[in-house]
Formats: C-alpha cells, sequence, structure tokens
C-alpha cells in the first residue's frame, strides 16, 4: 500500500501495486486512493445496459457502478447512442471501464467467450425473483446482468440468447422501476455482502497496475510519460534515459 487508507475505506487491504515513478505526480493520499478503490473492484459482475438513450440515466448507471465497486460497463448502441454527463459522473466514467458493442449478438459474443453466464432483467414468467437469488449463481462463475432502455426494455433478441431472466418484487402500482433505480437496486444486493464487510475484490494484480498506470495517463498525461523516462543512475542520481538498450548483438 502507498499512503494511509483513505477515510471513507474501514481498513487498509493490501495492494498489489508496488511504487511507482508517477506517484511523485499525486500526492500520497490519492495514490493511497486509488490502490485501495482498486483492490475492491470486482470483475466478475457486470452490467450490460442495452440501447439506453438517457444521458442522465447513463450517467447515474456508470456513477453507481463505479460507488459499488464494479470494474465494468458493457453498453451496446444499435439504437441510440451512449451519452453521460461529465457534471453529474463526477469523474466516475474516467475511472470506469466502458465497453461499447454494435447489438446485443455482440456483446453476449464478448462476454460468452469470457465464461459470463448472462441473466436479462424482465417480467417474464420464467424470471428468478428477486436479486438475491442471483448471489448463488454469481458465486458459481461471472455474471451479466441485461438491462433494457427507458422506453421499450429489452429487445426480444436480448431475451432469446440470454441464459435466463431475473425480476425486481414489487408490490406497489407500478410495473417497473426507472432504469438507473434497477440497475443500483441489484448490484447493491448483489455486493452488500462485500460492501457491508469491506472485502477485496478479484482483479488479479497485472489488472490492477495496469489500470493504475491508465488511470495516471489519463489524468496526468504527457507528465507520466515524462517521468517514465527518467532513471536512477549507480549513484544514485537522476538521469534521462533517451534510448533504449539495442536487442542487436
Amino acid at each position: 500500500m502507498h499512503g494511509p487508507a483513505p477515510a471513507r475505506f474501514r481498513t487498509a487491504l493490501p495492494s498489489p501495486i508496488p511504487p511507482h515513478p508517477g506517484d511523485a505526480l499525486l500526492t500520497p493520499e490519492r495514490a493511497g486512493l486509488w490502490r485501495q478503490v482498486l483492490a475492491r473492484r470486482c470483475a466478475r459482475l457486470v452490467v450490460v445496459v442495452e440501447d439506453c438513450f438517457d444521458p442522465h440515466n447513463a450517467t447515474a448507471i456508470v456513477r453507481t457502478c463505479d460507488a459499488f465497486g464494479l470494474a465494468r460497463v458493457c453498453v451496446t448502441t444499435a439504437r441510440n447512442a451512449f451519452k453521460v454527463n461529465p457534471r453529474i459522473s463526477q469523474g466516475s466514467h474516467h475511472w470506469m471501464q466502458v465497453d461499447t458493442y454494435p447489438d446485443i449478438t455482440a456483446c453476449y459474443a464478448q462476454l460468452r467467450a469470457e465464461g459470463f453466464r448472462i441473466l436479462v432483467s424482465d417480467l417474464g414468467s420464467a424470471a428468478v425473483v428477486g436479486p438475491e437469488r442471483l448471489r448463488p449463481l454469481l458465486d458459481e462463475r461471472p455474471l451479466a446482468l441485461v438491462f433494457g432502455n427507458e422506453g421499450s426494455g429489452v429487445t426480444p433478441e436480448a431475451v432469446a440468447q440470454a441464459d435466463g431472466c431475473f425480476l425486481i418484487p414489487m408490490v406497489g402500482f407500478p410495473q417497473s422501476l426507472n432504469l438507473s433505480v434497477s440497475v443500483a437496486t441489484t448490484v447493491y444486493t448483489l455486493r452488500r455482502r462485500e460492501l457491508d464487510d469491506d472485502l477485496p475484490g478479484d482483479l488479479d494484480a497485472a489488472t490492477q497496475n495496469a489500470l493504475y498506470e491508465r488511470w495516471l495517463r489519463r489524468d496526468k498525461g504527457e507528465a507520466v510519460d515524462a517521468i517514465l523516462r527518467r532513471d536512477l543512475d549507480r549513484h544514485g542520481e537522476t538521469v534521462e534515459v533517451l534510448a533504449e538498450v539495442s536487442s542487436k548483438t
């Protein structure tokens, strides 16, 4: 770990990210925050949003997934672009991996290649009732949860190609919740154990290191490249590395 654990975390989780030359560009508190956030990130639960058209909902979904520790959101854009309002996101879209696909078929193909089980939020009679009942499925293998857009919901193709459906039970007059609220309710239910107990996530060391480097480059730009070109000579003095050692003999 680099620096103290930020006050928002109850414990300081071990971080596999070693000291980085780019740490000099951050305060110790910020470098520690990034390491602690990455130590809690979850990659085995993914939210898929099919053709969302409301920037407020799109922004709320990304912000929610970031807040609850997900590493990734997948979006399809067959009918609508996925637009995020930076003012509302409070920067969350910079720290989340947002993967875009031309349609739901392409998205499913990628997720299945990664071993995900795919379930769609739908009111069908065969749906699993209650997100908490999805927890055993998440414990078995990675789980992708698909949500449709604000007007028409998920497409028939999304349902037909999925492994099953789930729904959020309601006992009032509405039959559905706002899209971003549905995502928040479901993700929090599935992540509650890790959030309540402040448990580590599932990103391996290589992924955490790669994301830390990506965040540095996004946040500090060319300053990172400049500092990475520097090295220490055998006397401990800073020198500028103008060229790498040639691999030719």
